[in-house]
């Protein structure tokens, strides 16, 4: 299953917030803004069911992500018996180099994927807010291209 969790993790759950915050971020004329704010939003913000709920997929992935983070602090929270720390004498029979080095890489893999997840929850978080900011942006602007040219269609 952890496996699982990280492949998904870091060739769905990171590329797509990147597109998304490129997509609304990045100067582009007002069709073309107006656009990538449409398709993101009709993408990650459509309603698909779960059992008897129904959610926004960006909400899906916002609490996966989370969970995600939350199993990745929790695996560095449970140690990793004192990776760090060998044993005093210059020989021991318990901990050989493998083993430490072994303790140490589980260590360092644990905590590489725990700063993924939070970086990618943090994306799933900026996407959220950003692209209710873009909408806003959007509407403005077609409200003042409207304002100034009375004869224009309005696009919805």
């Amino acid at each position: 299953m952890g496996h699982l969790t990280w492949g998904h993790m870091i060739w769905i759950y990171m590329p797509l917030p990147l597109v998304c915050l490129l997509l609304l971020a990045l100067p582009l004329p007002q069709s073309l803004e107006r656009l990538g704010t449409r398709a993101v939003g009709s993408l990650f913000f459509s309603r698909v069911s779960i059992g008897p709920m129904e959610v926004a997929l960006v909400h899906l992935f916002i609490f996966t992500s989370f969970l995600i983070c939350m199993m990745a602090t929790r695996t560095i929270n449970a140690g990793f018996g004192n990776a760090h720390v060998p044993c005093g004498s210059g020989s021991c029979p318990f901990h050989s180099g493998e083993t430490l080095f072994y303790r140490r890489a589980a260590r360092y893999r644990a905590e590489r994927n725990f700063w993924l997840s939070l970086f990618t929850f943090v994306l799933w978080l900026l996407v959220y807010k950003i692209h209710a900011l873009k909408e806003q942006v959007v509407q403005l602007k077609s409200d003042v291209l409207s304002r100034k040219n009375p004869e224009a269609k309005k696009d919805d």
